[in-house]
Formats: C-alpha cells, sequence, structure tokens
C-alpha cells in the first residue's frame, strides 16, 4: 500500500496500515476499494490464489488456492473482517455494485474452473449515498468525474478488477451524516455544487450548462 504524499512522491505504508500483515503470504487478483460498512472509510476487498497451481510443491507456506479476503478500514487501518466465505478458490476477477439496491455494496467473484461466487452486503444501521451521473458537455456517464461527499472522493469509472467491470453508480457511506454536500468537477472541467441532499437515496445529478 502507498499512500500519496502530496508531492509527487508516495511512500510505503503496508506495515501501518495492516496489509502487510493481512496479506504477507496470499496473492491478490482483483482489489475493491469501497465502503462496505458505510461507516465513511474505504475498505477492501480482494479476491486470491497463488498464479501457479504447483507453489506448494515449492514453497508449504503458500497455497494455490485462497479465500477471499475483506478488510475493514478502521480509520486508516485495515482489520480482516468476515467475507462471507471463506473457501479458498483459484479466484481472478471481483466486480462490486448494490445488487439488491439495499444501500450496501454486494461482490461478485470468478473462480478458474468454477461457477461465479455472489456475496451479498448484510448490511447495518448508517446511513449511505448512491449517485448517477449525467454528462451533458461531457461523456454521457461522466465518466472521469471527481466526486467528493462529505469530504470523501470518488472519480466516475465502471471499471476494477481483473477483466471485470462494476456498477457505475458512485456509492458513499455516510456514518451517521443523514445529510450530504456534493462537489462535482466534470470532465468539461465544468464545476457543480449540490448540497444538503438527504441521505439513504438514489439519486440522478445532470451535468449543469455550460455558462
Amino acid at each position: 500500500m502507498f499512500q500519496n504524499d502530496g508531492n509527487g512522491s508516495f511512500s510505503a505504508q503496508e506495515l501501518e496500515s495492516g496489509f502487510g500483515a493481512l496479506s504477507g503470504t496470499t496473492s491478490g487478483w482483483s482489489v475493491g476499494l469501497e465502503d462496505f460498512d458505510n461507516d465513511g472509510w474505504k475498505d477492501a476487498f480482494i479476491i486470491q490464489s497463488h498464479v501457479f497451481d504447483n507453489v506448494e510443491k515449492h514453497d508449504s507456506s503458500l497455497h494455490y488456492l485462497e479465500p477471499p479476503l475483506l478488510a475493514l478500514n478502521h480509520h486508516g487501518h485495515f482489520e480482516k473482517a468476515d467475507a462471507g466465505s471463506d473457501v479458498p478458490v483459484a479466484g481472478r476477477g471481483a466486480a462490486f455494485g448494490d445488487l439488491n439496491n439495499d444501500g450496501w455494496m454486494d461482490v461478485v467473484t470468478t473462480a478458474l474452473g468454477e461457477h461465479p461466487l455472489l456475496y451479498l452486503n448484510r448490511g447495518g444501521n448508517l446511513h449511505w449515498l448512491r449517485i448517477t451521473l449525467r454528462g451533458k458537455p461531457s461523456n454521457r456517464d461522466g465518466y472521469g468525474a471527481r466526486v467528493q461527499v462529505n469530504g470523501q472522493v470518488r472519480f466516475a469509472t465502471a471499471t476494477s478488477g481483473y477483466l471485470c467491470s462494476s456498477d457505475k453508480r458512485l456509492h458513499f457511506g455516510l456514518g451517521s451524516a443523514d445529510t450530504a454536500d456534493i462537489e462535482l468537477r466534470w470532465p468539461s472541467g465544468i464545476r457543480q455544487t449540490v448540497r444538503g441532499v438527504r441521505a439513504d437515496q438514489f439519486i440522478v445529478i445532470e451535468e449543469a450548462p455550460q455558462t
């Protein structure tokens, strides 16, 4: 894990963040940084598997088949949590989205020689907001837009993991906040602000006209 120092350089933070202990002997393929518990901090879901199916013959501490890793972000430190399954697979792809539209992010994964696996988020009681962008001067889906909600930042995209595409709607966990202030910078350069948006809903934001 590399932290952006803001001056054109990065510093390694795998020990401080907890990832060194969580993934020191595993091999990750698709990584999703999503707020799975809606507390306002981006968590990590990683589908795992070693590249070589005979790796155990050369190093008994390593395994070809590995279970997925869910690491919840507690104010910058990641701790392992229940991913919903500890079955080891040859994981490859992972796509992320709210499949049942309940406000909680779910995961679909692929594995070699296996059917796709579905991880439905059991949810909780914290608030959330889901945003769909509609570009006008910018591209239709607003891909590339920078969206900030209550200080959190996401960039509009559907790409994820290994050979996967995810839900294009932007998900934000709001924690205990029941309203949100939204700031957008569209690919066209247009800046737009929407304030006092009620939490726990799906909204559509259309790009404001150029002035």
